[in-house]
């Protein structure tokens, strides 16, 4: 799967992160140190190392960044100003309480084909469908955790990492289906058949019910079956017609059923966990409430902890953890 898309093989600025830069990683004032950085070939995971780690080295995914900042644009690359030019830095800003990476380019030029290209794979990883952010989720909590970094798992290590993403499994059944997802029989899985293996495994039993009660077949929803199942379960009236079409051409992977008018379990599946499954009013994800007040005429939701990135006894003060 390329999750990047058709801008990784022809932007020259994707292009420029795929073949490498070296960049200087910094933490204060006084701990500026240079590692190499790369975009992998899916076109979504970064990975850097020093030069002095052996076969050591670190990633993270596009899809954990919030945004990119141009400049001196944090607590820290304001502290190095007169050292290092702002045409030269960025900062990473992650989505949560993860720290910012503060970096710093050797040239205006290389600062630039970093910031321009992480921001559109940002916009290329914000604009998956919903099979593909699950296909994506599942990888990268593979790449965390494949420890040494062989791109394999045998199944001891899998059963840990489920653990780690609070999956509830019978042994002897996932063994099984373990088993099955090996195609190359090696006893481990590669990222691929680990994706595989995963989905079958969570496998939504009441989903499958659902979708057997309206399927005449028991392989996908006609337009006829899936208009019956928006009118009597999602209760959507008159626009239960037009809106099944729409459904099947936003959700169905499988070009053949599109071309059917029908919708597969998978298409089903990726429907009900997308926007438009969801029982949350979209309309509440705008901003309801008037911002046009001093700032003192709002409760705000903080601690006394809000400054801290980590723990309260060795985590790192900042303002980002107020901003984010």
């Amino acid at each position: 799967m390329d999750p990047g898309g058709s801008c990784v093989p022809d932007d020259p600025d994707v292009r420029r992160m795929m073949e490498g830069s070296t960049l200087r990683k910094v933490k204060s004032r006084l701990w500026k140190r240079q590692r190499h950085f790369r975009l992998l070939e899916d076109g979504l995971t970064i990975w850097y190392k020093s030069r002095w780690a052996g076969k050591g080295h670190s990633t993270f995914s596009v899809t954990d960044l919030e945004a990119v900042r141009e400049g001196h644009q944090s607590e820290v690359l304001l502290s190095i100003a007169e050292e290092f030019p702002a045409e030269l830095c960025f900062t990473f800003v992650f989505h949560g309480r993860q720290g910012n990476l503060d970096l710093v380019a050797e040239s205006p030029e290389e600062a630039q084909a970093w910031i321009n290209g992480v921001r559109k794979l940002i916009h290329k990883a914000q604009t998956m469908d919903e099979q593909e952010r699950l296909d994506q989720w599942v990888r990268d909590w593979f790449l965390k955790a494949d420890k040494n970094k062989d791109g394999k798992m045998n199944f001891k290590e899998v059963k840990t990492l489920l653990k780690m993403m609070n999956v509830e499994m019978n042994e002897e059944h996932a063994l099984h289906l373990f088993t099955m997802a090996d195609k190359s029989e090696s006893g481990t899985l590669e990222i691929d058949e680990f994706v595989h293996f995963y989905k079958i495994l969570t496998q939504r039993d009441e989903v499958w019910k659902v979708f057997q009660d309206y399927s005449g077949d028991g392989e996908t929803l006609t337009l006829e079956e899936l208009e019956n199942f928006l009118t009597v379960e999602q209760q959507e009236g008159e626009r239960s017609s037009r809106h099944a079409q729409e459904l099947i051409q936003s959700y169905e992977p499988s070009e053949t059923a599109k071309k059917q008018s029908a919708m597969s379990l998978d298409g089903f599946q990726v429907y009900l966990c997308s926007q438009e499954g969801s029982i949350f009013k979209p309309e509440y994800l705008e901003l309801q409430q008037d911002m046009s007040q001093p700032l003192s005429h709002y409760f705000i939701s903080s601690s006394h902890n809000t400054y801290l990135l980590e723990d309260q006894l060795r985590g790192q003060s900042s303002l980002e953890a107020y901003i984010q």
